[in-house]
């Protein structure tokens, strides 16, 4: 694979990890709570939360090329990291689709869940320490999926020249704040929406999560028995921001004329 192929690769893995619904979920939470206190950084959540998770994997890829040559994973953790990605993505798919329709009966408002988030449930319920969202985007890093994607770009790069790994990680990292800052920028704009409009476009995007969460788990799922059945997968990754963007450009417009009225 080329350096410029390689780059676009991991900037578009960087996009499309953005949108994992453990972050999603985090996000849209932590973005809530700061809105409803009045906190200066409500629309930047997303973009503390992926800085410190990009930090984290920026220093696991650079850590990863210095060691390229000598460095293998044991067989066995690739088909770990494999099925902990498949019963996460299930369980957060079940867990969204559960909320949907909970919310819907009860007539509540609709709230992204996510698995990682129920392990650090003190600062899920809401902080407005920039630095604490920082810590717990690096925390989320270490997941073994997060690592295990981590290892094959970079040592992919280790053929290539010595910062190679260094700058494969600060471009994850940059299009892992591009999705998780829409993310935000879209949260912030439904709170400041009438309750109808605010929780239509929540629960659109609930609804792709579950259908993306689902479609994923099954897929991994099918092609680990079946590997010729791999697919490139990308192109999905950039459809789904594609969306992100247009409910922030949507949302935004509403906002706007509503303003104006």
């Amino acid at each position: 694979m080329s350096t410029i192929s390689l780059i676009l690769l991991v900037f578009v893995l960087g996009l499309r990890h953005g949108l994992d619904a453990d972050h999603l979920a985090f996000i849209d939470g932590q973005t809530r709570y700061n809105w409803r206190v009045g906190s200066p950084i409500t629309r930047w959540v997303g973009t503390l939360f992926s800085f410190g998770h990009g930090a984290v994997v920026t220093g696991i890829a650079t850590i990863l090329g210095m060691f390229a040559q000598n460095f293998r994973f044991p067989e066995y953790f690739d088909a770990f990291a494999t099925w902990v990605s498949i019963i996460s993505l299930f369980l957060i798919g079940t867990m969204n689709i559960y909320h949907l329709l909970r919310s819907k009966f009860k007539n509540e408002e609709f709230q992204l869940k996510g698995i990682k988030g129920n392990l650090i449930s003190k600062v899920s319920r809401g902080t407005t320490n920039p630095f604490l969202i920082i810590l717990v985007g690096g925390i989320f890093a270490l997941a073994a999926e997060t690592i295990s994607q981590t290892s094959i770009w970079a040592l992919a790069a280790g053929n290539s020249f010595k910062y190679m790994p260094l700058v494969l990680g600060l471009i994850f990292m940059l299009g892992m704040m591009i999705t998780d800052t829409i993310d935000s920028l879209i949260a912030f704009k439904m709170m400041n929406q009438t309750s109808s409009l605010g929780q239509s476009a929540s629960r659109i995007i609930g609804w792709v999560i579950v259908a993306l969460a689902y479609g994923v788990s099954f897929y991994q799922a099918f092609i680990y028995f079946n590997p010729w059945a791999e697919l490139n997968f990308e192109i999905v990754g950039i459809m789904i921001f594609l969306f992100l963007l247009f409910c922030f450009v949507f949302v935004n417009i509403r906002a706007k004329s509503k303003s104006v009225r």
